[in-house]
């Protein structure tokens, strides 16, 4: 349950910050987007 509930606040977390980087770039930026956001993913350990 514990590690249900920590799965859904980190998924949460994720997404949020997705569409504010999102909202932040414009798609000119995307393929840096997209990097980042898989920098990221792999420091939280995913």
């Amino acid at each position: 349950m514990t590690k249900f509930v920590k799965g859904v606040m980190i998924g949460t977390l994720v997404s949020a910050g997705m569409v504010w980087m999102y909202s932040e770039t414009t798609s000119r930026d995307k393929k840096k987007l997209m990097k980042k956001g898989r920098k990221f993913l792999r420091d939280m350990g995913m």
